[in-house]
């Protein structure tokens, strides 16, 4: 997250959490969810890899039509809650957020992906990917590049797995944008 600290009246224990982790682990970061400090740590190339190819393309498919922002996982979410989250790569609408804060955001995103890295469990980033959909978040991703599945979620409906080669699309929310799945796996 490494962002621009937050006001005085904002959680001064997460920066202190904070501090304290990265004079160790330079690189590892803190959210809160459920009230909870989770330490994450960085991500693996592979993953890293993917949150700037899938990062990429949405943000060349937005900057033209001037549609929204596009962030990695430097960029925390505060939920109304308190909780603090930094998917990987976070979509949200100059609609939804008209101008981008030099904070963490006060936004609930339309689109959001989680990547699992090897350094996580299936379990800890398929939690994440819940407590994602219980902030209204309308769609959230779940990538496994070690198994080669990318997921669609949505509140309330089933997940829709997206087949070798079939596409990654978002009609609703980004109509016209998609790419084929089997571009994300390196070789």
């Amino acid at each position: 997250m490494n962002a621009v600290r937050l006001e005085h009246k904002d959680d001064p224990t997460y920066w202190e959490l904070l501090d304290a982790i990265q004079r160790k682990h330079p690189a590892y970061d803190l959210e809160i969810r459920n009230g909870e400090y989770v330490v994450v740590p960085p991500h693996d190339f592979v993953s890293a890899h993917l949150v700037m190819l899938i990062g990429s393309r949405i943000q060349a498919w937005i900057e033209e039509r001037k549609l929204g922002y596009v962030f990695d996982s430097n960029g925390g979410i505060l939920f109304a809650d308190g909780d603090l989250m930094a998917p990987d790569v976070t979509y949200v609408s100059r609609v939804r957020m008209p101008k981008v804060p030099r904070s963490f955001a006060r936004v609930v995103p339309e689109l959001v992906f989680e990547i699992r890295s090897s350094k996580q469990s299936e379990r800890a980033c398929r939690a994440k990917l819940d407590l994602l959909l219980s902030q209204r978040i309308d769609i959230v991703v779940y990538v496994d590049p070690g198994q080669r599945v990318v997921e669609i979620h949505r509140a309330g409906v089933p997940p829709l797995s997206v087949p070798p080669g079939g596409r990654v699309e978002f009609p609703d929310i980004l109509p016209g944008f998609g790419f084929a799945v089997d571009e994300l796996w390196p070789e």
